[in-house]
């Protein structure tokens, strides 16, 4: 291949190249033969261009996306997340959906195309040769076909599906000879597209809601069924239901433990104050003892006690001792003593028959609670039975509520007309303003050159093969080309950028390590989605509405400023969580938000700001009181073509659910809270909400400060 070509026609044996001189000489001798078939070439392209009807062109572009979301479906458990990138093979199957004959014969029913001559030839009859040759049976008669049926092919022919590689957006173009045709054509088959798209969706509801109702129907016949029997064995086990919600052995069991306790305690009761009774009267304190001064009859004769000994003072003062009336008076004294002595001592006898009494008491509901026991313990093989059977009936209960919940949401979307379907026009078809076919400027140079290139060939060809041209005496050596080392030139250049590219995303990637907000790979993973065609969408939250944790929250963003650039939209009504941003001459109500255009007040470059002390932007909420949600997704594509890192910042996880809403969508979740079961738990609930990542800001002080 990078040898010199060696020609075999020269006398001479020496190897040698063409007489370019003697070559040159035969194409000019010849230049008539090039001449007018070139010349004849121009004119017949410039005829055909000119006689020949124009067709033209019309495309519509339409995207393959995922329309289903927590604001389209917000009763669902689940709504899945919106596909980043669709296979080969689904985005084909797409493009058959579009050239298929249902879709060909609504569109050519809505366009209303029978008849019209550039579609149905044949739609104001048979001409002479084709009657010609339908009668010798060369040829079908096309009058035989119906005329739907012939415009159908016609009207596939003029229709052309494709998709940009690497690309999840089907392009549709039709041709037609009136443009006002082709445009209106190719909007009206992506229309007739998203409608059987919406309408599939529909039927695949409907036929989901007519088995679960049969499933329904079946599992209410298993749940009455199961529950019946519970009842029935139940009642059969004597497994009825008490008080907080034990049964009746159990019950049982626990009120005669509850007497024992009480007999107990009388017991113990009565033994003590027995003995505190009689250690007081060995003591001489018996007016201590509370039951004693309680006892109405030992305080009558403690009275009569103290009055006695009080009229013996007052008599002593004027009789002697061996007076009649003091002598009385003592006798009467110690007459009351003995009866104060005698009754404490029948109080304390009465207590001490009391607690005897409570001690038999005591034995007897022992007793009662060992045969308790028995009973219960010989009940509770049935009570496993009992709940292996309640586990049943309230496994299918579940079953059939879980049913009955999908079985809503199917009849519901499939009664819905507005069922959004998994594509959306991005490009209408306008009219086009030159036609697709003739070319006239290049077809016209390409036929002239073709046959340029044609008829130099053949003179050419005719020197070479026929009339034997002189060569050279001299070998030049030719030059080699050698294509393989463009191609590997190319390529080493290719991997020299990859490789720089590679070095300066693990240095980032170190950065972010080194860096106290990052976890262990999460810078990677920050780097590696910010190396990507749109922009990281981070949700920053925090568990309460805190200082330090708005603060943690704004050093975050502010941080991010240093690996790319970053914006931050403000979703939280009351409008402080952006205000550290604000200059010392911005007031939050005289700035414009996110609120504001989309009430049409604002334009989305006049709703972003410049921080005041980094390159961060922002977008504040706003004068308005809620968002759209809708319009919040449009802006949010739009700031994530523009911006490395787009950070929303929604209200706090105690006083809203939207960061678990907007979890899901996101590709990492920011939460300020100090590392504790609280900020785990938080964790735990937003990766139950979906979320993919969830980074803990610990450390408020050093991250406001940074």
């Amino acid at each position: 291949m990078t040898q010199a070509f060696a020609s075999d026609t020269n006398s001479d044996e020496r190897s040698g190249d063409l007489d370019l001189g003697a070559l040159g000489s035969a194409i000019s001798r010849k230049r008539n033969w090039i001449i007018v078939p070139t010349a004849l070439a121009f004119l017949l392209s410039a005829a055909f261009v000119s006689v020949v009807k124009p067709s033209y062109t019309a495309e519509a572009e339409v995207l393959l996306e995922n329309q289903e979301n927590f604001f389209t479906s917000p009763g669902r458990a689940e709504v899945q997340p919106q596909q980043e990138g669709l296979d080969t093979d689904l985005v084909g199957s797409q493009i058959q959906v579009v050239t298929s004959t249902d879709l060909a014969r609504r569109a050519v029913e809505r366009l209303g195309l029978v008849g019209n001559p550039e579609f149905d030839p044949y739609a104001k009859g048979l001409g002479v040769f084709s009657r010609l040759l339908v009668a010798f049976h060369l040829i079908r008669d096309p009058m035989q076909i119906p005329a739907e049926d012939r415009v159908i092919a016609k009207f596939e022919e003029h229709l052309s599906t494709f998709s940009p590689l690497k690309t999840r957006a089907i392009v549709i173009q039709f041709s037609s000879r009136d443009p006002a045709l082709a445009t209106r054509a190719a909007n009206e088959i992506a229309n007739i597209y998203l409608e059987m798209n919406s309408s599939a969706k529909r039927e695949i509801a409907r036929q989901a809601a007519a088995s679960l109702a049969a499933q329904i129907a079946e599992l209410r016949i298993k749940v009455t069924s199961a529950l019946d029997g519970v009842e029935r064995y139940r009642a059969s086990s004597g497994l009825l239901a008490g008080a907080n919600n034990m049964t009746i052995t159990g019950q049982q069991l626990a009120d005669l433990n509850g007497d024992l306790s009480h007999a107990r305690s009388d017991m113990a009761d009565g033994q003590a104050r027995a003995a505190l009774i009689r250690q007081m009267l060995r003591e001489g304190r018996l007016a201590q003892v509370p039951d004693v001064a309680n006892n109405d009859l030992i305080r009558r004769i403690a009275e009569q006690l103290v009055t006695a000994k009080a009229q013996l003072a007052l008599e002593s003062g004027t009789l002697l001792p061996g007076h009649p009336r003091i002598k009385e008076l003592n006798a009467e004294i110690a007459n009351l003593e003995v009866q104060l002595q005698s009754t404490a001592e029948n109080t304390a006898q009465a207590l001490e028959n009391n607690s005897k009494i409570a001690a038999a008491r005591v034995a007897n509901l022992e007793a009662a609670i060992e045969q308790q026991k028995k009973a219960v313990v010989v009940s509770n093989a049935d009570a496993v039975h009992l709940h292996e059977l309640e586990t049943t009936a309230q496994s299918l209960r579940d079953q059939l509520n879980s049913s009955l919940t999908k079985y809503q949401v199917a009849s519901a979307s499939a009664n819905s007309m507005s069922t959004p379907a998994d594509a959306r026009i991005i490009a209408r078809a306008t009219p086009p303003q030159e036609p697709s076919f003739p070319k006239k400027v290049p077809t016209v140079a390409l036929g002239t050159i073709v046959a340029f290139v044609f008829s130099l060939g053949a003179v050419i060809a005719s020197e070479l093969f026929l009339d034997e041209p002189r060569r050279s005496g001299a070998a030049v050596e030719p030059r080699p080309i050698d294509e393989r080392k463009r191609g590997i030139a190319r390529i080493a250049a290719r991997l020299k950028e990859f490789g720089v590219a590679r070095r300066e995303d693990e240095e980032d990637a170190e950065i972010s390590e080194d860096s106290e907000i990052y976890d262990d790979d999460f810078g990677a993973k920050v780097v590696a989605r910010a190396a990507g065609q749109q922009g990281v969408q981070i949700v920053a939250t925090r568990i309460s509405d805190s200082e330090a944790a708005n603060a943690a929250l704004i050093g975050f963003a502010r941080n991010l400023a240093r690996d790319g650039r970053p914006i931050v939209v403000d979703l939280h009504a009351p409008a402080k969580q952006v205000e550290p941003l604000f200059d010392a001459q911005q007031k939050a109500e005289n700035m414009l938000g996110l609120t504001d255009l989309f009430e049409g007040n604002a334009s989305i470059s006049e709703i972003i700001h410049r921080d005041c002390a980094s390159r961060l932007h922002f977008v504040p909420f706003g004068s308005g009181e809620a968002i759209d949600s809708d319009d919040l997704d449009t802006v949010l594509e739009a700031l994530a073509q523009s911006y490395d890192f787009v950070v929303l910042a929604a209200p706090p996880l105690a006083t809203s659910e939207m960061p678990k809403a907007l979890a899901p969508y996101a590709d990492f979740v920011v939460l300020a809270a100090p590392k504790n079961e609280e900020s785990d738990a938080a964790c735990a609930e937003l990766k139950a909400a979906g979320a993919t990542d969830v980074l803990v800001i610990d450390g408020m002080e050093e991250m406001a400060a940074s």
